[in-house]
């Protein structure tokens, strides 16, 4: 919690360490003393206990302990679903996951393989997507604050299907920023950036592949070849039919293209 959130005579959820699943003590705040520094009560254990405590030592009020554990239960099982799912934070396929989600142009969070949203803008991405509204999936969770937070292979299902149906907006922020970071690594001092360019390269692969772009970059090609024929057919038909300088005209401006 926060120190302007806590409230004199209080009484609150405390933790010695910070680890989830840790036991919670419960104490009344008697005084402010600085900074992050605060006087308290023990309540139980050791009822009549005075002793100092800081800031972030303090979880939550007393009476919002149960909803606080629940969340803080589901949390750990989402992890460990994203964990025995075969999830890796630091894999491509996270990175690619993530960037899809920055940008979407909604005020939502992929981190670490957890997708958090509020329900309204959920449902506007899965929209775009071409999604049904969501429905809450195991091991999806709400939490105190009514935000869902959903495990990484529904994030990647939403992700996916965003990039068909939206790949503009996937790729121009990601072509953004390659060709900003590829400035970069030219400048003097610029290599900093060539392992982070380098890296995030398979992750734009991935997204490139999710939006079609590997294939329409192949349909162009194709098609630019099938019109350089033509073209060049053309240009021997308008040379059989006496026609040379017409000839001559585009066959200069084939060469110059």
């Amino acid at each position: 919690m926060l120190t302007a959130e806590l409230v004199p005579g209080a009484e609150y959820a405390f933790r010695e360490k910070r680890i989830p699943g840790s036991p919670l003590q419960q104490i009344c705040l008697v005084e402010h003393v600085r900074g992050n520094k605060w006087k308290a009560r023990w309540i139980d254990p050791h009822p009549g206990l005075i002793d100092y405590v800081a800031t972030s030592q303090i979880i939550v009020l007393w009476k919002g302990r149960k909803g606080f554990l629940k969340e803080e239960a589901d949390n750990i099982q989402l992890h460990e679903y994203n964990k025995t799912h075969g999830f890796e934070p630091e894999s491509p396929l996270a990175t690619a996951v993530e960037q899809v989600f920055e940008s979407v142009g909604e005020a939502v969070s992929c981190h670490r393989g957890i997708l958090s949203a509020s329900l309204d803008k959920l449902n506007r991405i899965r929209s775009r997507a071409g999604l049904p509204e969501y429905e809450l999936k195991y091991p999806a969770y709400s939490d105190r604050k009514a935000t869902l937070h959903l495990p990484f292979d529904q994030a990647f299902e939403l992700g996916h299907a965003f990039c068909i149906a939206e790949p503009s907006t996937v790729l121009t922020e990601i072509e953004t920023t390659e060709r900003k970071w590829s400035h970069e690594a030219t400048v003097p001092g610029g290599d900093y950036i060539l392992p982070l360019l380098n890296s995030y390269r398979a992750s734009w692969a991935l997204i490139r592949q999710w939006c079609g772009s590997d294939a329409a970059l192949a349909t162009r090609d194709k098609r630019i070849e099938m019109l350089e024929r033509l073209l060049w057919d053309a240009v021997y038909a308008l040379q059989k039919a006496g026609a040379d300088s017409a000839a001559s005209k585009l066959r200069r401006a084939m060469e110059k293209g």
